[in-house]
């Protein structure tokens, strides 16, 4: 039986942290590396040394673009995680708005790639919201907000929102955690879904390599192709994994065997 699919950029963008860490301790190494293991695209992270918003000029915002077109790189976006609790504690609270700001104008400056980041929604105020939508919507850049731990509460403000630039984050590793089937939610999403991520977890709650899991990658995938507000690439997430390498490998491999079977 043949499955009628979207033709959707299904790739893989490994996030880069987890390769700098493992490797050299450099971008460049780690663009390397993972251009190496055949992947043509990368997610950055803000939060790394080197890349954080005030470390870039324009010159080196330059620079690192044309270090990627170097490796023939495609740069799928820009990870934002810091502390949820920042976003709803008075004296951090103005610290974590200037960095998404400040990730957001980095991200359009580095050709409008989505920035992801984690936003307790039902506890943020609206002022904080609005700021980060507007911010996102000025600028032509998609922000992919993560909130697995109340995915009801985070559909709910995309729906008022309504708001192209304003989409939902999506790590399937997150929801199999709280025992919440990861594709049934992507589809409940629809077109809210703006970035998904590629995780897996094991039978101890454990991150693991994907393919070694839990996660039903074939139908996985298929769901991420029928969502039809989601950008690609697929971020794949390789946080806590002890040899990020290795996974990225597995992944790959797993990924493109969903695709055969598709």
């Amino acid at each position: 039986m043949s499955i009628l699919t979207h033709g959707s950029d299904l790739r893989l963008a490994p996030a880069i942290k987890p390769l700098v860490a493992a490797g050299d301790g450099t971008v460049r190494g780690a663009i390397e590396r993972a251009r190496k293991l055949g992947f043509d695209a990368v997610q950055l992270d803000a939060t790394l040394s080197g890349i954080r918003p005030r470390d870039l000029t324009q010159r080196a915002r330059k620079d690192l673009l044309g270090l990627l077109a170097r490796h023939d790189m495609q740069l799928a976006g820009l990870d934002l995680f810091i502390l949820k609790r920042h976003f709803t504690e008075s004296e951090f609270v103005d610290r974590a708005v200037s960095a998404c700001l400040s990730a957001i104008t980095l991200a359009a400056d580095l050709g409008r790639i989505p920035v992801s980041i984690g936003l307790p929604v039902a506890e943020v105020t609206e002022d904080v919201k609005s700021a980060l939508a507007e911010a996102a919507d000025g600028h032509s850049v998609i922000l992919a907000v993560h909130h697995e731990s109340n995915l009801n509460a985070l559909i709910d403000w995309l729906e008022a929102v309504d708001n192209t630039s304003v989409k939902a984050g999506f790590d399937p590793a997150a929801l199999l955690a709280k025992e919440i089937n990861a594709v049934e939610a992507a589809q409940k999403l629809g077109r809210n879904m703006g970035v998904a991520r590629l995780s897996d977890i094991n039978d101890s709650a454990v991150r693991c390599a994907v393919g070694e899991g839990n996660l039903d990658v074939l139908t996985y995938r298929l769901s991420l192709d029928l969502a039809t507000g989601r950008t690609g690439p697929v971020v794949l997430d390789l946080r806590g994994l002890e040899n990020p390498f290795a996974a990225a490998s597995l992944a790959k491999h797993a990924w493109e065997a969903g695709a055969i079977s598709m």
